[in-house]
């Protein structure tokens, strides 16, 4: 394409933005064009969402100069972002729950008859904004606590898209969405192109950038790297600019299984999410569990680390019966649990690496009830080296981290309690490449020595290239396992639809 056929919708030039001590963005170009997709990709860190918050008015002590069209125009505020026609999805979605459809796709722009609400209206323009996500049939009156996360987040973009903008900015747009539902997303996207909406499209998922983008720019430590035609480069050559160095073995496969077993589970039950589930993990095992939305696999895992009731069966440890019917006996039984909600449900967010970290064995660091905090600094600063903490600060805020610093300290917290068996939920979903290897890597390591490691992802090629065996859950059964000799993405994702298992 050329930029006759595509005009420039937006442009920036030698952009820089600095925060205290940080040089976030600097000296950055960037443009995209009306009709296309622009992917904009790099390790957590890199400057991506600063660079986008810039573009949605954010910030008013950027440098540099942006172009919409041929017009400069300084982006001070996030109203004038949108008078320019600049609509951005944040990763983070910004619905207010208790509100229903209506008063969250409309806000600030409520319809009105006189000095009252125009019901017919917002009823009418919720479901047209609706129907460009597809999710028509939703009543507009209904509160956004009482739909699923997938549909709040179709909620989220249609509320964008309501607005008609010329330019959108989509932050990992797909998070929280099935296969099914990406696929209908992309197409969306598609009619959008057609339309000559310019699209910023943000994410991790490299297969994603190559189904959907035009062009792809890349950005690591605040620079802009280079932008390349989609077709003109490889996913192995992306991985490197966005890291710096060859990324060959990332998804090297590794075998540390003891035949010894670690874990027992004799059909467990709760009620409405899993039934009569039973599995064996031996030492030093990676256990994948798949399953389409639903499944139950993170009903299991919340169940066995005893956040929620089990109803009936039996769990074993190294052959000893144990009750985990609170998280606090799970853990000194030797189970924990990597939740997938690490923002709500893993860590402080307000307290420093070092007290995250630790805060699982606080009780063994003390001494007559009294905790020394010169403790524990070894192992800390130990965990810190090891998964490549950034910045290496025990003083720093947790919430100040990027996505995936916050996601190694959560995984930091639980190696530090030397767990028997480590239950993982999604532990790479929405870090960067760099984030993921590293994370891969301690995975690895930790049945290196010994931990039995349960592995729920919906990654496929990283379930499949961990894991030594998968275990398949389709509406709350376990109906298949594969062996990793025989285990590959497409038999993975058949088995999970129910379909190829003899």
């Amino acid at each position: 394409m050329s930029d006759q056929e595509f005009g420039i919708a937006l442009s920036m030039k030698g952009v820089s933005k600095s925060f205290p001590g940080t040089l976030a963005v600097d000296n950055v170009d960037f443009d995209v064009r009306a009709g296309e997709v622009h992917a904009l990709i790099g390790e957590n860190g890199a400057g991506k969402s600063t660079l986008m918050k810039i573009i949605a008015g954010s910030f008013n002590d950027y440098t540099g100069k942006i172009f919409i069209g041929s017009k400069e125009t300084e982006l001070h505020t996030p109203v004038i972002s949108k008078k320019n026609g600049i609509e951005m999805i944040y990763q983070e979605l910004s619905l207010a729950l208790p509100l229903s459809i209506s008063e969250n796709v409309l806000v600030g722009r409520l319809p009105k008859k006189g000095i009252f609400l125009d019901k017919e209206k917002i009823y009418k323009e919720t479901k047209r904004c609706l129907s460009l996500v597809g999710l028509e049939h939703l009543d507009p009156d209904q509160e956004i606590e009482e739909i699923s996360q997938h549909e709040s987040q179709l909620v989220e973009i249609g509320k964008a898209l309501g607005n008609n903008p010329c330019i959108l900015v989509m932050d990992e747009p797909t998070s929280a969405l099935s296969r099914e539902e990406v696929e209908r997303l992309f197409e969306i996207i598609k009619r959008l192109k057609k339309r000559g909406l310019a699209i910023i499209y943000i994410s991790h998922h490299l297969p994603e950038i190559f189904e959907v983008a035009d062009r792809v720019t890349i950005m690591r430590d605040g620079k802009r790297i280079d932008t390349r035609d989609i077709d003109d480069v490889t996913s192995e050559e992306l991985v490197q600019m966005m890291v710096g160095h060859s990324v060959k073995d990332f998804y090297a496969h590794e075998n540390h299984t003891v035949p010894e077993e670690r874990l027992r589970v004799e059909g467990l039950t709760r009620y409405g999410f899993f039934h009569n589930v039973s599995l064996s993990a031996q030492k030093g095992e990676v256990l994948g569990i798949c399953g389409l939305s639903g499944a139950g696999r993170s009903e299991l895992a919340r169940v066995l680390v005893g956040l929620d009731d089990r109803h009936e069966g039996k769990v074993f440890i190294d052959g000893k019966e144990i009750d985990p019917s609170t998280m606090s006996q799970a853990i000194r039984a030797g189970i924990t649990y990597l939740t997938e909600n690490r923002k709500t449900e893993g860590l402080a967010l307000r307290l420093d690496i070092k007290e995250n970290i630790l805060a699982g064995i606080v009780p063994m660091l003390s001494k007559n009830g009294i905790y020394n905090e010169g403790e524990g600094t070894d192992l800390m600063k130990g965990l810190i080296d090891e998964l490549t903490i950034y910045p290496p600060d025990p003083s720093r805020i947790t919430g100040n981290l990027s996505g995936g610093n916050q996601q190694k300290v959560l995984l930091a917290k639980w190696i530090a309690m030397n767990p028997k068996v480590l239950i993982l939920d999604e532990p790479t979903r929405g870090v960067d490449i760099g984030a993921k290897m590293t994370i891969h890597e301690s995975i690895k390591n930790l049945a290196k020595k010994g931990t039995t490691v349960l592995l729920i992802s919906s990654d496929l090629p990283e379930l499949v290239s961990l894991s030594n065996r998968v275990l398949i859950m389709r509406q709350g059964h376990i109906i298949h396992e594969m062996d990793h000799s025989v285990c590959t993405e497409e038999s993975v994702l058949l088995a999970a639809n129910g379909e190829g298992i003899n």
